[in-house]
């Protein structure tokens, strides 16, 4: 196990369940410093870092001296003090739009002892950020971006194309998160090698339509190692959330490290090479992927999946039979029966589920359990379950198998979500279940 720099790791993790009174005696921060930290009410859609986390953070990078550091996006400072407390002889240059923001920071700079700092008020994918900055260049650097989605600006494809990256912008706006510009605008400012450390949301990590996302960021950078924080990091959010350390220079295709933080520290890492991190780089993935020897995938067996079409308000104002995900409570899901019988022909926008077909829940807490095979009656089918058809001869194991403990296991595997998990069809076609 690799141990946190600054801090016991089994500190690090059971900090995050004390009280926010507990917190701040632990870090001496100064009960100013966290007033009216970050709620789901934030206007610029911000969580912010506890202390406990910002340190565990910094620990990740490798580099044991740097001399110029950046914080984009510092809010009130989180990371910005746990580097000025690693690296206490760099320079440190803070940037964010909030009027309040540099006021915590002082405070926090003035309880690590940390005088060479200076804080620029400004927007921070501002396409001409680096003229105000001045001629400085980093040689490290720490983000957190917050995460909402940000609207195309025309500015935005000079800062793509500055960094590197202007292939992106054909993006779809849906993958297009402040993220990926955050990491943009950084690599404007960094130096050549510099060491670059950023907070992302599960969705840039794991989603298929961060696709690209992470295609482009292993092609264009050196993508170091990625962990996985433990839920509930962040103030105001239970949101999963991973950390990306790579360094400016063009990716070499070498294996990424990927772990987690747990209660024993960052567990050892699982070397992934880079053209599977592009599918996936979450630990929990990795963690629970186990070779399948004699296994197969839905695609494969050219199953139909569809989901049904009823939203949750049309199916309590409907006449008709409705399955939706409260309706997986019968004893055998080999011999679900459903009370409808003349509902009329399958078509879209009124998706019905019929004897032989394999239901399972798309959007739920407990997904994974939900599955059965209709064996009698009819009953149209919610926006919340999928409807799978496969050849009679394999509509067994595919129950079995998705009902097994490694089935379930592959089915939160894939899903994501908080709270009520979700899954994509597309994940749900290629997973790779085992032959029962």
């Amino acid at each position: 196990m690799r141990r946190l720099a600054s801090i016991s790791a089994t500190d690090a993790v059971s900090g995050l369940r004390r009280s926010e009174q507990a917190i701040r005696a632990r870090v001496d921060l100064g009960d100013r410093m966290l007033q009216g930290l970050g709620t789901r009410g934030d206007p610029l859609g911000r969580f912010y870092t506890d202390p406990l986390i910002g340190q565990a953070f910094v620990s990740l990078f490798d580099r044991r001296h740097a001399t110029s550091i950046l914080d984009l996006g510092s809010g009130r400072g989180s990371l910005t003090v746990a580097a000025a407390q690693r690296w206490s002889n760099a320079r440190i240059q803070t940037i964010d739009l909030d009027l309040d923001a540099e006021k915590y920071i002082r405070l926090g700079m003035a309880s690590a002892g940390h005088q060479a700092h200076e804080h620029l008020v400004a927007d921070v994918l501002d396409e001409d950020l680096p003229e105000k900055v001045g001629q400085s260049r980093f040689d490290l650097a720490v983000c957190n971006p917050p995460y909402t989605r940000v609207r195309w600006r025309n500015g935005f494809a000079r800062i793509l194309a500055d960094a590197g990256m202007n292939h992106l912008h054909a993006v779809p706006p849906t993958a297009l998160g402040s993220d990926i510009m955050f990491v943009a605008q950084i690599l404007r400012l960094a130096e050549p090698g510099a060491e670059i450390g950023v907070i992302v949301p599960d969705g840039l990590v794991s989603a298929r339509r961060s696709l690209a996302v992470r295609q482009a960021l292993l092609e264009r950078l050196r993508v170091m190692r990625i962990v996985q924080l433990p839920r509930g990091s962040f103030r105001g959010t239970e949101a999963q959330a991973h950390v990306i350390v790579f360094r400016n220079e063009r990716g070499r295709g070498d294996p990424v490290e990927i772990s987690n933080i747990g209660i024993d520290g960052i567990s050892s890492p699982i070397p992934v090479r880079a053209e599977d991190a592009a599918f996936r780089m979450d630990f929990s993935f990795y963690k629970s992927t186990k070779i399948v020897r004699r296994g197969f995938t839905l695609r494969a067996i050219q199953a139909e999946i569809v989901r049904g079409s009823l939203s949750s308000a049309a199916a309590r104002a409907c006449g008709e039979p409705v399955f939706h995900t409260t309706g997986f409570d019968q004893t055998s899901p080999f011999t679900y029966r459903l009370s409808g019988q003349s509902l009329g022909a399958d078509r879209p926008g009124r998706r019905i589920a019929e004897p032989g077909d394999i239901l399972l829940a798309r959007v739920d807490r407990e997904l994974q359990r939900k599955i059965c095979v209709v064996a009698r009656g009819r009953a149209l089918l919610t926006d919340c379950i999928y409807r799978i058809r496969v050849p009679a001869t394999w509509r067994d194991t595919v129950v079995r198998s998705l009902l097994s403990e490694g089935g379930q296991a592959a089915l939160l595997r894939v899903s994501r979500g908080v709270g009520a998990r979700m899954l994509n069809r597309e994940d749900l076609l290629d997973l790779e279940i085992e032959a029962q």
